[in-house]
């Protein structure tokens, strides 16, 4: 069983490898991008469709049809915003931390607060949370966690 430091570690470096790949950015311009299908399929193809029908009194529905279908249009805008600020690869991991770095001795340690989630954290209400301080150098493997609150598993 893993000690909580290494937990905080673990997720600590699984998100700056996720960032730093842009695996978050696509995830959300994915979804945006459902949304957006979603938006288009309800205004332009659904709403037309249910107009064409002759002698059919259906005003409040295809008001509806618009609504929700601008809607889409919106939550997909607001995602995209989303993922620009916030899972922009080319945005650093976590805040600068003052001092060198212990192993390599560059001025690049960063630090964030972690809560792990997964598997071997036990569930969000179990997991521990700290502060994780990692060197941002390719090849230095640094990485020292503080523990705020531990884990209530076992």
């Amino acid at each position: 069983m893993a000690t909580d430091e290494e937990l905080l570690i673990q997720a600590a470096r699984r998100e700056l490898r996720n960032r730093r790949s842009g695996r978050n950015l696509l995830l959300a311009l994915a979804v945006a991008a459902v949304f957006a299908v979603i938006g288009w399929v309800l205004v332009f193809r659904v709403r037309p469709l249910v107009k064409a029908i002759p002698f059919l009194p259906l005003g409040g529905v295809t008001s509806w049809l618009l609504v929700a279908g601008i809607v889409a249009f919106v939550i997909a805008g607001l995602i995209v915003a989303g993922a620009l600020l916030m899972a922009n690869p080319r945005k650093r991991w976590g805040d600068p931390v003052v001092g060198a770095c212990p192993a390599c001795g560059n001025w690049t340690l960063r630090q964030d607060t972690m809560a792990p989630a997964g598997p071997g954290a036990g569930g969000l209400g179990n997991a521990p949370r700290g502060v994780v301080t990692l060197c941002d150098t390719k090849g230095c493997g640094y990485a020292s966690a503080t523990v705020t609150t531990a884990s209530r598993a076992g």
